[in-house]
């Protein structure tokens, strides 16, 4: 009886092909495919919109805000030369085009919710990206939705600067599959018709460079993914990375090249910024101590008052054991060559993601600037976790996953939320309640006295370098900055209100100045801020 099976069930499946189609039924199926295509389309962009909705929404700026505000309509051309300075002139152009269109704090609003668009945009491109690579729905969709979710994520979210952030990294994804498609199609019909394709992909590479180098570099993310998914020999998969890598390397030395000219034409100062790393034994240590551990951390801030340092390091410890479990389970089930890859791969991959980071001189690890990395890592780490799970049930991947989410969006939207929109919002309220108090129309010009705060004066218990829990107006320049916004803000009506009021800032050399022996019609006393926590 077990010979004839085959025959018969080929020849079931052969009649039920050749069983006639209602027109009806073929529209019906596809009108369910496109609704749940566009259902999916929606959640990856309500996840990012609806997590960083409260800190969208609150009304704050930041330090950069309030002079790009006044810049960008009283001399557009210092943000273009600043940005340039630092080789990232599209970057300002970009701030330009957008603070041009802003004339308060309030909208700023507007330019945070197109930061969530674009990471809406990320998260969609990403999904269909792995898919196409053949990574499974469940796992494509889970990268997706953690990837912007991460402390790199909610600072581009909560920055009103940082929307040009995650337009780079979607140039810098369609890149990466313009490239994979040129030598596909090189392989298969000759490189003459692939030319095109390479050309498009090294241009998108370079304007990537020139909005912002580290968010560029975020192409070796779906490379990590297809290195994941995809079976090639050794020498293969070694050969198709070094092209990928290579043209992004081609990409970033011509942005710098074409820098280089503008700066010796005069067209642009070079700021000191723009330098390399000689001492490569410190920027190792401080890839392993700084860099390397923000990334593996995933949802866990550090802190530079080392709060919370245990879960910190732990959580970024489970991680790493994780990726090496991943490239162990992957070794023993699928043979030596494709453990040499998957580990090849998470050893240079995530390095290369930071690799503007570590030829630049600077050591200032921010999240911002690890972007890239934490995705590639992110990426491995989806890809262990299925593979270390690959005998649970259906319903317990699911309930890990849900959960896993569920607590990446809570940390997600508490921490950018109580640690930059609130403690932000803070410092704005009170000199915008000074603001308030100016009088003018009187015999003498309104003068105004600053007592900006110190470190010790935040307002909430975690800080983390300039991006989480920091102050803005810890300084001389950025209190006059902020009044000003807020004078202009309070009287669009008054022209050259600037001249109408005289301010200072009781700030020098990182200490208090107070007003002694002078009459004020307004003080703003900054140091308020320390007992109103917003996190503890």
């Amino acid at each position: 009886m077990s010979g004839p099976k085959p025959v018969f069930s080929q020849a079931l499946r052969e009649s039920t092909i050749a069983l006639p189609v209602d027109a009806t039924t073929v529209n019906a199926v596809r009108h369910r495919v496109g609704l749940r295509a566009w259902l999916l389309t929606a959640a990856l962009f309500l996840v990012p919109m609806v997590t960083y909705w409260p800190a969208t929404f609150h009304e704050f700026g930041l330090r950069d805000d309030y002079s790009n505000l006044r810049e960008a309509h009283e001399d557009p051309a210092v943000i273009l030369k600043f940005c340039a300075s630092t080789a990232r002139p599209i970057y300002g152009w970009l701030l330009q085009a957008t603070y041009g269109q802003t004339t308060t704090v309030h909208s700023l609003q507007w330019m945070r919710f197109l930061s969530s668009l674009f990471l809406g945009a990320i998260s969609l491109v990403m999904f269909r990206g792995l898919r196409s690579l053949g990574w499974s729905f469940n796992s494509s969709l889970g990268f997706a939705i953690l990837v912007t979710l991460v402390p790199s994520a909610q600072v581009i979210a909560s920055w009103a600067v940082g929307w040009p952030y995650a337009a780079t990294a979607l140039l810098a994804i369609a890149g990466f599959f313009t490239a994979d498609g040129a030598l596909s199609l090189g392989l298969q019909s000759g490189p003459a018709r692939a030319a095109g394709q390479w050309i498009l992909a090294l241009v998108l590479m370079v304007v990537a460079a020139l909005i912002y180098q580290s968010s560029a570099l975020f192409y070796v993310v779906p490379l990590a993914g297809a290195l994941v998914a995809q079976r090639r020999s050794f020498a293969q998969a070694m050969r198709w990375m070094a092209i990928h890598l290579g043209l992004v390397v081609a990409a970033l030395g011509l942005a710098y090249c074409t820098m280089s000219v503008l700066y010796a034409a005069g067209a642009f100062v070079k700021s000191g910024r723009v330098a390399f790393e000689h001492h490569w034994g410190g920027k190792l240590i401080w890839f392993f101590q700084q860099g390397l551990p923000n990334a593996l951390s995933l949802f866990v801030l550090n802190d530079d008052n080392h709060r919370d340092r245990g879960w910190y390091l732990a959580c970024a410890a489970v991680v790493g054991l994780l990726l090496l479990a991943g490239a162990v389970v992957e070794w023993r089930r699928h043979g030596r060559t494709r453990g040499l890859i998957w580990t090849t791969g998470l050893c240079v991959l995530p390095v290369f993601a930071l690799g503007v980071s570590l030829a630049a001189s600077e050591r200032y690890a921010t999240y911002r600037t690890i972007l890239a990395m934490t995705a590639v890592l992110l990426c491995f780490l989806v890809a262990s976790v299925r593979a270390l799970t690959r005998q649970w049930s259906i319903g317990s991947r699911w309930l890990a996953a849900t959960l896993i989410v569920a607590i990446a969006s809570f940390a997600a939207r508490h921490h950018a939320y109580a640690l930059i929109a609130v403690p932000q919002g803070n410092e704005w309220n009170l000199i915008m309640q000074g603001a308030k108090e100016v009088r003018f129309g009187g015999a003498s010009r309104p003068r105004i006295f600053a007592i900006a705060p110190m470190p010790g004066d935040i307002s909430t218990a975690t800080i983390y370098h300039d991006e989480f829990g920091s102050l803005s107006s810890n300084s001389e320049w950025v209190p006059k900055e902020m009044f000003k916004r807020a004078i202009h803000d309070l009287h669009p009506e008054i022209p050259n209100i600037d001249s109408r009021y005289d301010f200072t800032v009781g700030y020098q050399l990182g200490t208090y100045v107070l007003p002694v022996g002078q009459h004020y019609d307004v003080v703003i006393d900054m140091r308020r801020l320390r007992p109103v926590h917003t996190d503890n």
